[in-house]
């Protein structure tokens, strides 16, 4: 257990921690008690980074828990006795658009290494928690240099967002490129679906390719190269930001086009 919680009349919330592997962390549980009634457990998560925070608020027959923004919620109950219980994201919360969950599918490649760039697209759970760092600080606030349309999907290196627009029914995807401490967007793909195709491209040329020395040892063909770019080409897509992850060249924050 990692953290317990007494509440008014009796009730009592209990934090466990559980391991889940060497290779996935650790997920989250968190309980409901009163007297002698039975235990439930009211919510599942994980955590994006950072350790669990959890807040309580009790009125009257209403639970209100506030979790931290890096917070992954992966199943909650509403009620326990005569309790009705809400969950809440600290600050903002942000919701993954319908038209942009339709495009994913068990077959997606959401994770790519190559060379001096890992290239990560999160899971649509996932994603509310993502946004720290980029969209929002650790309370949930908007970050004034951030669109508060953009929603952070992904990214490169842990330093370059990768995002779409929400306010658009089907987004094309963007990068983002840190340009006198504003954002900057640029186009990589058309839509979501444009985005596996290359990210299947890349993967399928990607071994014995995951270091920056690997670059020199294993570069990859000229006519490689040609036909991936062909997958990446569309309306106002960035061409040179895929040229230059096949490159190897390393990407961040202040530098995704190099010239």
């Amino acid at each position: 257990m990692v953290q317990k919680i007494p509440l008014r009349d009796d009730y009592k919330l209990k934090l466990h921690q559980v391991d889940c592997g060497a290779t996935t962390g650790f997920s989250y549980n968190l309980a409901i008690s009163k007297g002698d009634m039975k235990t439930k457990e009211i919510m599942k998560f994980e955590m994006l980074n950072d350790d669990p925070s959890i807040k309580t608020n009790i009125k009257n027959n209403n639970l209100t828990i506030t979790y931290s923004q890096p917070t992954v919620i992966f199943d909650k109950e509403s009620s326990y006795s005569k309790l009705d219980i809400r969950f809440k994201r600290e600050g903002r919360d942000f919701k993954v658009p319908h038209s942009f969950e339709k495009q994913r599918k068990n077959s997606d490649v959401d994770y790519v290494s190559l060379y001096s760039n890992e290239l990560e697209i999160y899971q649509n759970e996932e994603i509310p928690a993502a946004q720290v760092e980029f969209a929002v600080n650790k309370k949930g606030e908007l970050k004034p240099n951030w669109d508060k349309e953009w929603l952070v999907i992904g990214h490169i290196n842990d330093q370059v967002p990768i995002f779409i627009d929400s306010s658009k029914s089907s987004s094309p995807i963007y990068v983002g490129e840190r340009v006198n401490s504003q954002w900057k967007k640029i186009q990589i793909a058309t839509t979501f679906r444009q985005l596996q195709s290359v990210n299947k491209k890349i993967d399928s040329i990607s071994d014995d390719r995951f270091t920056p020395e690997d670059l020199k040892d294993n570069p990859i063909k000229e006519s490689d190269i040609s036909k991936i770019l062909k997958t990446t080409e569309g309306n106002q897509n960035n061409i040179k930001f895929w040229d230059d992850i096949l490159r190897g060249v390393e990407l961040n924050k202040k530098s995704v086009i190099n010239n």
